[in-house]
């Protein structure tokens, strides 16, 4: 008897911010050289990669916790560096932050209509 897998991305809510979360990812986890969809059209990878910029500049505007959470968070980094804090309340708090950026920023807010 061979038992089904579950996947645990379909618990996870797709709000816009987590779509953008997850462009991100992919913008960060590109090489300087690859195409990030190597059978789209050039218009879609113009969106990505300005989407993605937006992000990374929005996150690095971030509290240096906040940083560290976003990217322990989304596995980019391994480590987190404060002991004292939550990292839950670090993710809670950038996402407060990061939300109305996202929505009012030209390069991303068509994901949140």
């Amino acid at each position: 008897m061979q038992v089904a897998r579950r996947d645990t991305e379909s618990f996870i809510e797709q709000t816009p911010f987590n779509r953008l979360m997850d462009i991100w990812v992919r913008y960060v986890s590109l090489s300087d050289r690859a195409d990030p969809d190597g059978d789209s059209n050039l218009q879609d990878t113009k969106d990505f990669m300005r989407a993605g910029e937006a992000v990374e500049a929005m996150i690095n505007d971030l509290p240096r916790y906040q940083w560290w959470a976003i990217r322990k968070s989304r596995g980019i980094s391994t480590v987190w560096l404060f002991p004292n804090l939550s990292i839950l309340d670090a993710l809670d708090a950038a996402e407060k932050i990061l939300t109305p950026k996202m929505s009012q920023h030209i390069a991303t807010r068509r994901f949140f209509y």
